[in-house]
């Protein structure tokens, strides 16, 4: 679970920024939506929620995520020289063009320990990589990279144990990377190497096919289970696979591009509804409610963070279904029974219903604006909490400004602008003679 994320020089994002799930008023209202993951007095959130206006940063707070994750994922294999394609900085300070992005993130491995990982890089090398953890009370190294350091002098801690430690990298690999993928190195590196790896993220990039999805039975029959009880009107969800053997690809077209359209395309999902007469009726999955067909899409991973206990990443959470669902999805990862394996959401919405004090707390809600040309986060828990109480109407008083992140609109300007450039400023002469020839 997450505990603490925080970035600089990342996309809008210029100076420091943080995301915080630690509850550091725990028992103050909503105490279901809190977990103690080590049972070591260290509460932390089950969710939080991210609103701001268009452009102003908020789903770049996720591709932060994003990117350290692939860094961690995908950079045992870069090859010696090759770009690191995540290095996004900040683009309108000549300054930030030339300093390095930064990540660090605090987080708990239930059942394990609590873990501190950082890592600064340019589009060339990683500069600088470290992570500690909490054998106890006192916070302990694991290994440390300083600027300069190669394989052969990267340090080690006392406490990292139990396999081969010096693996080598070059400049643009992560230490973790590569020892976390590397079946000698310690065990305990392998589990922090398959905490990021086992973050799920959705809206964000190009997702699994459903053929990857739904190739088990028992993956299609829980979501199909879970669609009938939520009033899509869906009874079943069967699949049947489509014989693409003969078909003609271009011949010049290579055949891991053709293998790839097979399998994106290996399956054919057929909806079930229950009739009047007591029938059946199958419908094509685009004949379904675009609601329909992206929870489709989604409760394969919402169900699978539950399961594994990971980290889920959604970017607009209520895109395309209603904000009753979004709702069900929130209290499914905030409710005790549920989610007992430490599953964490992190979302972004426009969905001013979701922003109640009934369903989230106030250090769950965050909001992200720009000042200038650079983004900023800050939580509604920062506001003063003798007005902003748990009570308070959260939604009514963000709409009205109070809390800043909302777009600034300029309708005189707009219009104005709109009149002179439309030629708006005069009746439109073609409807005019028109309407003369019809008298």
């Amino acid at each position: 679970m997450i505990v603490d994320f925080s970035f600089r020089n990342f996309r809008s994002f210029r100076d420091d920024a943080m995301l915080s799930l630690h509850a550091e008023h725990p028992k103050s209202n909503l105490l279901g939506n809190i977990t103690y993951p080590l049972n070591d007095g260290i509460a932390v959130l089950k969710s939080a929620v991210i609103y701001g206006a268009n452009a102003s940063g908020k789903s770049n707070v996720l591709m932060a995520f994003k990117a350290l994750r692939w860094l961690v994922s995908e950079s045992d294999s870069f090859k010696e020289d090759k770009e690191i394609r995540c290095f996004e900085p900040y683009l309108l300070s000549a300054e930030s063009l030339d300093s390095p992005i930064e990540f660090e993130i605090e987080f708990i491995i239930p059942g394990d320990r609590r873990y501190i990982y950082a890592v600064s890089f340019n589009n060339q090398k990683i500069l600088t990589e470290s992570l500690d953890f909490y054998p106890s009370r006192l916070r302990a190294n694991i290994f440390t990279r300083k600027l300069g350091d190669s394989w052969e002098n990267i340090s080690f801690g006392s406490h990292y144990k139990g396999g081969m430690k010096k693996i080598p990298f070059f400049d643009n690999n992560l230490y973790l990377s590569k020892a976390g993928n590397n079946a000698a190195a310690p065990k305990m590196i392998r589990n922090v190497y398959n905490y990021f790896r086992n973050i799920l993220i959705f809206g964000l990039n190009r997702e699994l096919p459903l053929s990857d999805i739904y190739k088990s039975d028992g993956v299609l029959e829980l979501t199909a289970n879970f669609m009938s009880r939520i009033d899509t009107g869906v009874s079943r969800i069967t699949r049947e696979e489509i014989d693409l053997g003969q078909h003609k690809f271009p011949v010049e077209m290579p055949q891991d591009i053709k293998d790839e359209i097979l399998r994106r395309h290996r399956y054919n999902f057929i909806f079930h509804h229950d009739t009047e007469n007591g029938g059946s009726t199958a419908f094509e999955q685009d004949q379904e409610s675009e609601g329909t067909q992206q929870l489709f899409k989604m409760l394969p991973v919402i169900l699978s963070s539950l399961k594994m206990g990971s980290v889920i990443i959604i970017d607009e959470l209520e895109s395309s279904f209603h904000p009753h669902i979004a709702e069900l999805i929130i209290k499914i990862f905030n409710c005790p029974d549920l989610n007992i394996n430490g599953a964490q959401l992190i979302f972004t919405t426009h969905n001013l219903e979701l922003m109640s004090p009934t369903l989230m707390r106030r250090d769950q809600i965050w909001f992200a604006k720009k000042n200038g040309g650079a983004s900023k986060i800050y939580s509604l828990d920062e506001f003063d909490k003798s007005t902003v109480t748990p009570s308070s109407p959260y939604a009514a008083w963000y709409a009205e400004g109070r809390f800043g992140a909302i777009p600034q609109v300029n309708f005189q300007a707009i219009s104005e602008y709109l009149l002179d450039e439309l030629d708006l400023s005069k009746p439109n002469v073609r409807h005019e003679a028109a309407t003369d020839e019809e008298e």
